[in-house]
């Protein structure tokens, strides 16, 4: 006997948790669903529908997406979804470009690609992974997922960079006062390529000079780093 469909019953048509989700699409009922039951299959798609093929064309028509990759989004293909999610990227940039020239009121004017209409494309992208059980996404469409989370420059990122960058400031610091080199916030900048100001940013008053002497004690004159030996415990000899 053929296995049942991700979140159907064995006897056909959606399992009780499936239903229960679909008529009330909240993260508080899935949570509650999976919370209760975890090995229960919960088929989640609520957005699209064949409807969409009609409902949705002029609205793709309308910005210059083409309706055909309805079809193919609603069935989670992947050569459409990328398609579809590259014609997206491009219309943006499009409108990106022509603001930054000094067009205005491109918005207003409905010449440009609604964030709402984009989203719609993602969510149903999304619901078609689940519906049609296939869970590949394509890479267009994370990147484009990711430009409409924040892009690829997240807050997270900024602040791991920043700690990053700092980390390196204090080593190459450590490293000149080996050498016998006075470490300054330009020394370091020019050696990172940002300005003075911005590692002294970086750095609590005092903090800079602190780790500058911390890490000089291990680099050598030559600039080397050295690492302290490390003590091994003799290997019994094999019997």
């Amino acid at each position: 006997m053929d296995e049942p469909d991700f979140g159907n019953d064995a006897g056909g048509g959606f399992n009780a948790a499936t239903r229960a989700y679909k008529a009330n699409p909240t993260l508080d009922t899935y949570l509650k669903l999976r919370r209760a039951e975890p090995d229960t299959e919960v088929e989640v798609a609520v957005i699209g529908g064949f409807d969409s093929l009609f409902h949705m064309r002029a609205e793709f028509e309308r910005f210059g997406l083409d309706p055909d990759h309805l079809i193919g989004l609603l069935d989670a293909n992947a050569d459409a979804v990328s398609a579809l999610a590259l014609d997206v990227m491009e219309r943006l940039l499009d409108s990106r470009a022509r603001e930054a020239g000094g067009e205005t009121h491109l918005a207003s004017r409905g010449e440009v690609i609604p964030p709402k209409l984009i989203d719609w494309i993602i969510c149903c992208a999304l619901d078609a992974q689940s519906w049609n059980d296939t869970l590949h996404v394509p890479r267009e469409l994370i990147v484009l997922i990711r430009e409409r989370l924040g892009g690829s420059n997240p807050h997270y990122e900024q602040v791991g960079h920043v700690r990053q960058m700092k980390s390196s400031a204090a080593m190459m610091a450590g490293q000149l006062k080996a050498q016998g080199v006075s470490p300054t916030f330009r020394l370091i900048g020019d050696s990172l390529g940002v300005a003075a100001s911005t590692v002294m940013r970086w750095f609590e008053p005092g903090e800079f000079e602190a780790e500058a002497e911390r890490w000089s004690g291990l680099y050598g004159p030559d600039g080397r780093l050295t690492l302290p030996e490390i003590e091994r415990s003799p290997v019994a000899p094999e019997s």
